[in-house]
């Protein structure tokens, strides 16, 4: 049998694909957690407080339990150690990529195209969806597992519906069906892009299952039924009124801080550079600082509102999405793939990029499931037509190039992602505007500094504290000035709680506690948690500074803190376990050991906590 023989059998294909992933995820085990993982994970009290049941996570959740819920099971087994939770993101992805070589080898076999485009179509389109860098963000960024599980429900049902078409047999075409009803429910609850299901497969019919009228009205009529039925759900769930315009605009925003229009105008352009990261990822980074749309239409003193919207970038962006959809509508019974391609980008596209504000306006992992659409579009082009212009023999040659390219881009971006103070860095350098980047650096730079004073490098561990501050710093102080001169500041309460631990870890007490009295006179604005974790702060000076002056005083004044902080927060694991220290260190035993035990019933991974407790009991 033919060396290419064997290559076109699905189950090296299945192989090739395993391959591949682990090739360029398999070292992202020990990535830790960043921005959102720490709320919706580490720090989140409905995930290590769960009883096991169903309805605890959907009423946190609803529109999101699926995805909540593998977070709560991933907790049972790993707690908070990392590699529990990157392996099921990993294994998300392989299967997102075997469903999409699923879904093309339905798509090749339909009447549309009926089996005439290269039988290596599937795999190359599946390759290309797992390599590329642009899709790390949904698998290595832990808490964007919504992303990559959604879209896999969500592909698997189009694949589901296209194997129902295409069986003869009543049996078959019933657990196809079937199938496809199960995976969409899954896809519905785990994130709220999902809901254009019923469009995707309204376009798989009509631009693959090209037939009589009567069945292309039937098929809209389907779609928006399907649509009417998601709507219902979501309103009922959020105790709207399916019928009411209020509950449209209560149910269709994530942000009131940008208007409908401001919003649309600004993905526009946003999805331009979705698209031009897509062929060129060099400038992929994390947190963008993307500016928002003003809009098309305001006249100035200087020019009309002609002129205004000619010069506007807005408006070329969206003639630029007009010509390819009216690329995709051109080609859409000559080259299904080329349509099917473009207008799936859009539509996956459609509910994070269009009129829904949400307060950030681009993050990659968003693009996951709409990648898709322009990884069928470059194996299309790349598999059937670069044959017709160049050598066939170059074109393997050619294609392997590019998918060694984007694996090698996606294992050394998965590695900055295991340094968070390169991976910040890095971001920086890309936009160096973006106030939240510059504090994350900070925190990470003190917390090397941690590391580095416990390995006894004091001259780095200063460096990076105070390099730490400066990088806090940067995302405090604005560019404008005040009316007497000053600089205008924007302080978060993350930002000075990092400064405040860079100060305590320089013994620069007074300036740290000045940083938390200051905030603390605010705490309206503060919330409960981040209020909790100034007091765990401030009960931590006080504990360094009884260490230091052995006065028992502040110790007194550290535990009425952390108890302060416990009582705001009472499942707050640091006060816990720093009240524990109190305790062990005033020779309150039997009180010390009784928190450290509760720390490790919810975290068992906390090596401190047991060996402080193992040298506690065996005094």
């Amino acid at each position: 049998m033919k060396l290419t023989n064997i290559l076109k059998t699905s189950y090296i294909q299945t192989l090739i694909l395993l391959i591949a992933v682990i090739v360029t995820y398999g070292h992202t085990l020990d990535v830790p957690f960043y921005l959102d993982d720490f709320s919706s994970i580490k720090e989140n009290p409905i995930l290590y407080n769960w009883q096991g049941t169903f309805f605890e996570i959907w009423n946190a959740y609803k529109l999101r339990v699926i995805g909540y819920l593998s977070f709560a099971l991933n907790y049972q087994f790993h707690q908070f150690q990392v590699y529990g939770y990157h392996l099921i993101n990993i294994f998300i992805h392989l299967l997102t990529g075997l469903a999409v070589f699923g879904l093309m080898r339905g798509l090749i076999a339909t009447p549309a195209l009926n089996n005439q485009t290269k039988t290596w179509l599937p795999l190359i389109v599946a390759l290309i969806f797992v390599l590329h860098p642009l899709q790390i963000q949904a698998v290595t960024y832990i808490v964007q597992r919504l992303a990559s599980l959604a879209a896999l429900f969500y592909i698997a049902t189009m694949a589901c519906y296209i194997q129902a078409r295409l069986k003869p047999k009543l049996i078959t075409k019933l657990i196809w069906t079937l199938s496809c009803l199960l995976l969409a429910t899954l896809a519905f609850f785990t994130k709220q892009n999902t809901v254009t299901l019923p469009i995707a497969i309204l376009l798989i019919e009509l631009t693959f299952f090209p037939g009589h009228i009567r069945r292309f009205i039937l098929t809209i009529i389907a779609a928006l039924i399907g649509m009417f039925t998601i709507w219902y759900i979501v309103a009922t769930v959020f105790n709207q009124d399916p019928f009411s315009l209020q509950a449209i605009d209560i149910l269709t925003r994530d942000s009131t801080n940008i208007s409908r229009y401001a919003y649309f105008l600004t993905q526009m352009k946003v999805l331009w550079t979705y698209i031009s990261l897509f062929f060129s990822p060099i400038s992929s980074h994390i947190d963008y600082a993307y500016q928002i749309s003003q809009g098309m239409f305001i006249a100035n003193e200087n020019y009309n509102w002609l002129a205004k919207i000619m010069q506007s970038q807005e408006f070329w962006a969206l003639i630029g999405h007009i010509i390819l959809l009216i690329i995709a509508a051109y080609n859409l019974r000559k080259r299904p793939l080329i349509a099917f391609g473009i207008f799936f980008y859009y539509l996956a596209h459609s509910i994070e990029s269009s009129f829904i504000p949400i307060k950030d306006v681009i993050f990659e992992h968003r693009t996951y499931l709409p990648n898709l659409g322009l990884a069928i579009l470059s194996a299309y082009i790349l598999v059937v037509q670069i044959p017709q212009i160049i050598n066939k023999r170059l074109t393997p040659i050619i294609i392997t190039s590019i998918l060694i390219v984007m694996a090698t881009a996606t294992w050394q971006r998965n590695q900055m992602w295991r340094d968070p103070v390169a991976l910040w860095q890095h971001n920086v350098k890309q936009s160096p505007k973006k106030k939240r980047a510059w504090n994350i650096l900070g925190k990470h730079l003190i917390q090397q500094g941690k590391i580095e004073a416990r390995q006894g490098k004091i001259k780095q561990s200063k460096i990076s504290f105070n390099n730490g501050i400066k990088a806090l710093k940067r995302s405090i102080y604005t560019k404008s000035k005040n009316p007497d001169g000053s600089e205008s500041m924007s302080l978060t309460p993350e930002t000075a709680l990092n400064i405040i631990v860079a100060y305590k870890n320089l013994r620069q007490y007074k300036k740290a506690l000045t940083w938390i009295n200051h905030s603390l006179s605010q705490r309206q604005k503060l919330g409960r948690l981040n209020h909790a974790k100034f007091l765990i702060n401030k009960g931590n000076i006080y504990f360094e500074l009884g260490r230091e002056n052995h006065n028992r005083t502040f110790y007194l004044n550290a535990k009425k803190t952390y108890e302060q902080a416990l009582k705001i927060d009472k499942n707050n694991l640091k006060a816990q376990i720093n009240l524990a220290n109190i305790f062990a260190v005033m020779g309150k035993k039997e009180e010390a050991i009784s928190r450290y035990e509760k720390v490790l019933a919810i975290n068992p991974s906390n090596y401190r906590v047991r060996k402080y407790l193992e040298i506690l009991k065996s005094r």
